[in-house]
């Protein structure tokens, strides 16, 4: 009995091992818009039911941000995310944040709480978020230059308002 349950454990680790390793082979493969590349553009509402493009920005440097309120990361860097558009939103960098949320109630009630000041607009279908921006997680976010080029892509979250970030800002701006 003792061997037959040894057995047993030792076929269920080994199913499990490969089964978890294909998995992650699966899901880990990044198809999101490449950096150099042009950003997808898309049609979405925000959460006062304006409708909102993503080329109406050209000629801003675009943080765009992929989240949601269900996500503690995402939540925790929103804050840091509104300081750095309050930084420069009046040199033409522009925070816009998507939520995946299915719902309006619960980010405006976040945004609100949270005194956001940059556009969210609303992916409840997700449909911009996978099949556009290849969603790997949350958050995910796409700095865009004003000619609408991906240079970098940020996945997972950051401090927005820090000394780094502010530079690479600054210079898609040509301030430095």
């Amino acid at each position: 009995m003792r061997y037959l349950c040894r057995y047993i454990c030792i076929t269920l680790i080994i199913f499990l091992s490969s089964f978890s390793a294909t998995a992650s082979e699966s899901t880990s493969k990044d198809t999101s818009p490449e950096v150099g590349k042009h950003a997808p553009t898309f049609e979405l509402k925000d959460v006062n039911g304006r409708t909102v493009t993503l080329a109406e920005y050209t000629g801003k440097v675009i943080l765009l941000n992929f989240w949601a309120t269900f996500c503690d990361p995402c939540k925790a860097e929103m804050p840091s995310l509104n300081k750095l558009y309050a930084a420069f939103k009046a040199e033409g960098f522009l925070v816009l944040a998507v939520s995946i949320d299915t719902s309006e109630s619960p980010v405006r009630s976040f945004l609100s709480a949270k005194g956001i000041n940059f556009p969210v607009l609303m992916d409840r279908d997700r449909e911009v978020y996978f099949d556009d921006y290849a969603g790997l997680g949350l958050p995910i976010s796409f700095l865009i230059d004003k000619n609408g080029v991906i240079v970098e892509k940020f996945i997972g979250p950051r401090e927005w308002d820090s000394t780094d970030i502010k530079n690479k800002v600054l210079k898609l701006l040509g301030k430095i």
